[in-house]
């Protein structure tokens, strides 16, 4: 019988929308959750003279669903390089360690992969896949969990054929697990979107915060797709947010700031084990505009009154002082000893 502790996935980059490539070792990614269902229309025949159908076409298939786990300084960079839309060439910082630039653009057109989930008994193969997002969250005492957002061609079920079967899954050896990044591990770094640098003196303390990034692809069915869709396409424009939750309320800032439409910009920054002499793995979060929505002090209890707030996340004008050549909504850098970039 089939059960969780046997899934295996991974994704490779794939070059022809539709045609699925084999997933190599180097494609394995960790997941605690995969849901990706697909959905068939059927066209009943109604025409007249009949009491009820007895006939039906398929119509359109749909495919997408997300792909869960928890946020790693290695093994996720071609999935969030996937959603942001461009790669650095990883720079060697010395050591064994490489830092790799991942950079939002506007369109993310001809960048997509095959996923492959082996659950035991078959592959789940969906041989065209585009990261639509991802959403990330982190809370105290906590690994942060990253989930990705994904917009698929169709699914076909391998067991001995295909380009990923059960016996190509099997033989691919799972990466070491640990590695997380966990939400001890993080400074945030908040200040006005016209201020200085960022630095120790504007770190902040919430106790949970989520991204979320949406691309807004959409799909279309063509005539000679075999009723799948084309390669999606952006369809409106990127939505960006962030939740910051403090647990206590013990400052007015905030609310000043929603009043008087202060606007902010602001760095997350993780760090773990030394790679190298002075060299940490590392994820960073940059976000040059940040517009507050909300800030709130509600009292629903005796106890301490809590603070969340949160901001839409805009691409700026010019870089702010600090983060040099970042004007996209957002930027990511990551720190780690994958010497090959992840969208290579």
């Amino acid at each position: 019988m089939s059960n969780g502790k046997e899934v295996k996935a991974a994704f490779a980059k794939a070059v022809a929308w539709g045609t699925a490539v084999a997933c190599a070792g180097t494609d394995v990614v960790l997941i605690t959750k995969e849901s990706i269902p697909q959905s068939i229309e059927h066209l009943p025949d109604d025409l007249a003279g009949q009491y009820w159908p007895v006939e039906a076409d398929q119509g359109l298939i749909t495919c997408g669903g997300e792909l869960a786990g928890y946020l790693r300084y290695e093994a996720l960079g071609k999935l969030l390089a996937m959603a942001m839309g461009a790669a650095s060439a990883p720079a060697p910082l010395g050591g064994g360690a490489y830092l790799h630039q991942l950079r939002m653009t506007g369109n993310t057109d001809g960048l997509f992969g095959t996923l492959a989930v082996f659950k035991g008994f078959s592959v789940h193969e969906y041989a065209s896949v585009k990261v639509d997002g991802f959403t990330i969250e982190g809370m105290a005492g906590q690994p942060v969990q990253v989930t990705f957002h994904l917009i698929c061609d169709g699914l076909t079920l391998n067991t001995s054929t295909g380009a990923n079967t059960v016996a190509s899954m099997e033989a691919l050896s799972t990466p070491d697990s640990g590695n997380r990044v966990l939400f001890h591990q993080g400074q945030f770094w908040l200040n006005d979107k016209d201020g200085g640098a960022l630095g120790q003196g504007d770190e902040i303390f919430p106790s949970r915060f989520v991204l979320s990034f949406r691309r807004n692809l959409t799909g279309d069915h063509l005539a000679g797709g075999n009723q799948k869709i084309a390669e999606s396409v952006m369809a409106a424009f990127p939505e960006l947010s962030l939740t910051l939750e403090f647990p206590t309320y013990s400052s007015d800032t905030y609310l000043d700031d929603l009043g008087s439409d202060t606007r902010k910009k602001i760095k997350i920054n993780f760090a773990a084990l030394e790679i190298a002499p002075g060299v940490f793995f590392g994820f960073s979060l940059f976000m040059p505009h940040l517009v507050l929505t909300n800030a709130t002090t509600a009292v629903d209890r005796a106890g301490k009154i809590q603070h969340p707030i949160t901001a839409d996340i805009l691409g700026a004008a010019s870089a702010p002082e600090g983060m040099p050549g970042i004007t996209a909504p957002l930027a990511i850098d990551l720190v780690n000893t994958e010497a090959l970039g992840p969208l290579a």
